[in-house]
């Protein structure tokens, strides 16, 4: 199993190189990117700039080297569905080193809660999936910003369109 999940980090590195490829507006405000409503969700929480960095700096429980952040987090019929992480990277050979050690933490570390591990994305796009803690997880990067998107896989696919316009094309 450990050796299965080592050939796929590879493979996975291999793919990284062209994660951040597609462009993403330089230096627009993270929040911009937060739509209010997305299908029936609609945007319960966004936090940002020093708040939303602290945040990011306590789950991974060390600073990360990022010069903006935001947290939004969506629900329907009262129910959380969904929280979007985005940050951004100083450049991005940097957002392509953090979606990489973010990736190779969770596939090669014994007690990670995330599993079945997908590499997804076409025409330079890589996407990461991962299961994990009742939800599904999308790590990818474009350009200088890093996304997170952790969803109920119910509504997963719908989330990612928004963030990802690729995702409806991805096999």
């Amino acid at each position: 199993m450990k050796r299965s999940f080592s050939l796929f980090f590879q493979v996975l590195l291999l793919f990284q190189f062209a994660a951040c490829q597609q462009p993403a507006t330089t230096k627009q405000p993270l929040e911009s990117l937060f739509p209010e409503t997305i299908g029936t969700l609609q945007r319960l929480q966004l936090v940002t700039e020093g708040p939303a960095i602290d945040r990011i700096n306590q789950l991974h429980g060390k600073t990360i080297e990022v010069e903006a952040g935001a947290i939004g987090r969506y629900a329907a019929g009262g129910s959380e569905v969904a929280m979007v992480w985005i940050s951004r990277s100083s450049d991005e050979q940097t957002a392509r080193r953090q979606t990489d050690i973010m990736v190779e933490k969770m596939v090669n570390n014994p007690r990670s809660p995330f599993h079945h591990p997908q590499i997804r994305g076409k025409e330079g796009a890589r996407l990461y999936q991962f299961m994990g803690m009742g939800q599904v997880h999308y790590i990818f990067c474009r350009q200088t910003l890093v996304y997170w998107i952790s969803a109920v896989p119910a509504r997963g696919e719908e989330i990612l369109a928004t963030f990802y316009p690729l995702a409806g094309n991805s096999s």
